[in-house]
């Protein structure tokens, strides 16, 4: 056999490569397609998350008088937006310096509460929800239209 008959066999012809380059594209995209997906419905349950985690705080603070400073023990509370919420003490005032605004993961939004005046109040001493009432909050991914309901019954259990 010659050198050059050698050489020929050791390598890829350009088919086989475009062939294999062909495969590997396929199958990035279908990784990437996934991952994509994957990321907003994280998004979605950390935002689910991190609100019933701020609804419990204040409804814990709400239940031990949590004065904050003050010499008054008051009601705790979360104002409910479509791209944010707000902890409270007290009642709401959008203009009170000591609110705290929380602004939701892009793309997460809240869809729908059925607490009067989108607004979850614990009372002082019980934490009680002050609506005296089973209540939702739905949040919603803008993308895929995927939603995921909090509940707090008329006991303030936050589920």
């Amino acid at each position: 056999m010659t050198s050059y008959t050698r050489q020929l066999a050791k390598g890829f012809s350009l088919v086989e490569m475009l062939i294999l380059l062909g495969i590997f594209s396929f199958f990035i995209g279908l990784i990437a397609i996934n991952l994509s997906q994957a990321q907003q419905t994280a998004s979605l349950s950390a935002a689910m998350n991190t609100l019933t985690s701020d609804l419990r705080a204040q409804q814990l603070k709400a239940m031990v008088g949590d004065t904050s400073g003050d010499s008054q023990v008051d009601n705790y509370g979360i104002f409910l937006s479509t791209h944010s919420y707000t902890l409270f003490r007290g009642t709401y005032s959008a203009g009170n310096a000591q609110n705290i605004v929380i602004d939701l993961p892009e793309n997460t939004q809240i869809v729908a509460t059925t607490f009067p005046g989108a607004q979850a109040i614990f009372l002082k001493g019980s934490g009680e929800n002050s609506a005296q009432a089973t209540n939702t909050i739905t949040l919603q991914d803008a993308n895929d239209l995927t939603q995921k309901t909090i509940t707090i019954n008329r006991y303030g259990v936050v589920e």
